[in-house]
């Protein structure tokens, strides 16, 4: 069983005050999920390997999803299990 990094376009919001807020992830087949809340934001290194990113934990569909955010690069990913 491998983790696998997956790349994902990110509709972020930009706070008045600072900080994002993840809106939507958008796959590379175009389909949206739309997260309907961020439960939590820290510092959490990836299995899928990485420097040290943000990690968002949210609730996507009713189900707990982790998204991380790497701002070195200005990327987003999440992690899929393969195998």
């Amino acid at each position: 069983m491998e983790i696998k990094r997956v790349n994902v376009e990110t509709v972020v919001r930009f706070g008045r005050e600072g900080g994002l807020r993840p809106l939507w992830l958008i796959w590379e087949d175009g389909r949206k999920f739309e997260i309907d809340r961020v439960k939590r934001v820290d510092r959490a290194p990836s299995q899928a390997g990485s420097v040290l990113p943000v990690r968002y934990t949210c609730v996507v569909e009713g189900k707990e999803k982790r998204l991380y955010f790497e701002p070195e690069r200005m990327a987003w990913f999440v992690e899929m299990v393969e195998g």
